[in-house]
């Protein structure tokens, strides 16, 4: 098990390295860190090659509709040696099940509802790096030692209201809302 060490920035926030707060109680420090809403500037999915399992690999067939061998051809990467396993291939450097949406900020990963485990077991954060490079590629946002966002205030602005809109559509409730906002906006 890794040890972290927890620091407290100049207001008293408790943070890990790296900037990533992390939750407090009456006991002490918790090493859990806050989440933040992926916010789907799909760099994670250009830098990784995707390993699924043939289980995973048969349901996102199935559910796509095609064939095994079809659905082998077209999707995973042919030289990858794994018996029990297989790699999704990658086109234009990114995962082949993503997408880029026309005139934003966003990508979409097309078989969401049903992505290998380790696309769901991923978790953005600030300390990502993969996180750090997306706020800058597409928001020109980057974040301080202290882990907070900065960038012009017009900037900081959109970006909350698009972090707020992506809460909302997953169904966060205020008070995660709020969390969320105050850790990333300092509120």
């Amino acid at each position: 098990m890794v040890k972290r060490v927890a620091v407290v920035d100049h207001k008293g926030t408790p943070r890990l390295h790296g900037g990533s707060v992390i939750q407090v109680n009456e006991h002490g420090y918790e090493t859990k860190e806050l989440s933040i809403p992926c916010f789907r500037c799909g760099v994670c999915c250009t830098r990784y090659q995707v390993c699924l399992s043939l289980v995973e690999a048969r349901q996102i067939a199935d559910e796509l509709g095609f064939a095994w061998d079809e659905w082998l051809d077209r999707y995973t990467d042919q030289s990858w040696p794994g018996a029990g396993s297989l790699l999704l291939r990658q086109r234009k450097g990114a995962c082949v099940f993503l997408e880029h949406v026309e005139g934003s900020n966003m990508t979409r990963c097309l078989i969401q509802p049903f992505k290998p485990s380790s696309c769901r077991e991923w978790k953005p954060g600030l300390y990502r790096r993969e996180c750090r490079e997306g706020l800058v590629k597409y928001w020109q946002l980057t974040v301080s030692c202290s882990g907070q966002l900065e960038g012009t205030k017009e900037r900081l602005m959109n970006f909350r209201s698009f972090i707020e809109s992506l809460m909302i559509a997953e169904g966060a409730d205020a008070s995660t809302r709020m969390s969320v906002q105050s850790m990333l906006f300092r509120i």
